[in-house]
């Protein structure tokens, strides 16, 4: 059954947006009758039927539920990797559970970019992490933060806060993560981040742990730049959601 995150929802009616109207008339080729799951802004689910296929317009049967969500917050912060590796992580992140994703402006990105540049391309990414919530049947879509610099990091951190650095892996650093990540406990915040293709510089790393974020390394081998916040997000999703009780890994 389609699952769409609805634009309005009245009493017993929902409502979708332009963009799904579009998708279920063209795409899936609904009609009157035909059944959908709607998400609401609240990240309640619900089942129901088009009674109006041309303005989106969906009765309300029944509540259902549906308990996807980590049990903890996860921000991601991502400095600026090259081509299209930030959409491809913005897609995987989501399935993955992330609740926000912030790009992050590094001396050593390639790219270079400003809120200005950055909010052209916000349409798009929304997009994306929109149809990925929406695949992997989550209950809320990622927030996008604009384009941050070092100075900004301190307004995203959290409870918990690990920064992936290939120096740690280089001298056989194992435990930081694991560390971090057994001490959450359900509700708890965390946030990891994570470099572009050339990773840190050391200033950036002191910036970092001055603000309280810890370094770790990611295991023995050096994980690419796109591959770094996926290894993270499934070892988390693997804590919080496979690894027994006592989040045992």
């Amino acid at each position: 059954m389609q699952r769409y995150f609805i634009n309005e929802k009245k009493q017993e009616m929902m409502y979708l947006d332009s963009s799904d109207i579009y998708h279920s008339k063209k795409v899936m080729r609904n009609n009157v009758g035909d059944k959908v799951v709607g998400i609401d802004h609240m990240g309640n689910n619900y089942i129901g039927e088009f009674v109006n296929i041309d303005s989106g317009e969906i009765k309300i049967l029944e509540r259902i539920p549906n308990a996807t969500e980590l049990d903890v917050s996860v921000t991601l912060i991502y400095a600026l990797p090259k081509g299209d590796k930030f959409e491809m992580v913005l897609q995987k992140s989501t399935e993955l559970g992330v609740n926000r994703i912030v790009p992050l402006q590094t001396n050593r990105c390639v790219v270079k970019s400003n809120r200005e540049k950055f909010a052209k391309k916000m349409v798009r990414y929304q997009k994306i992490v929109k149809e990925a919530s929406e695949q992997s049947y989550r209950n809320r879509i990622p927030i996008i933060e604009n384009v941050i610099s070092m100075q900004d990091i301190q307004a995203f951190t959290s409870t918990y806060n690990i920064v992936a650095y290939e120096e740690d892996a280089k001298v056989g650093e194992q435990k930081q993560l694991t560390q971090a990540l057994t001490q959450l406990q359900p509700g708890d915040s965390i946030t990891i981040i994570v470099g572009c293709e050339g990773g840190f510089d050391k200033k950036e790393i002191e910036t970092m742990r001055m603000l309280g974020v810890q370094s770790c390394s990611l295991g023995k081998r050096i994980l690419r730049s796109e591959t770094a916040p996926l290894y993270m997000l499934s070892v988390i999703g693997y804590i919080r959601e496979l690894g027994g009780e006592d989040g045992v890994i």
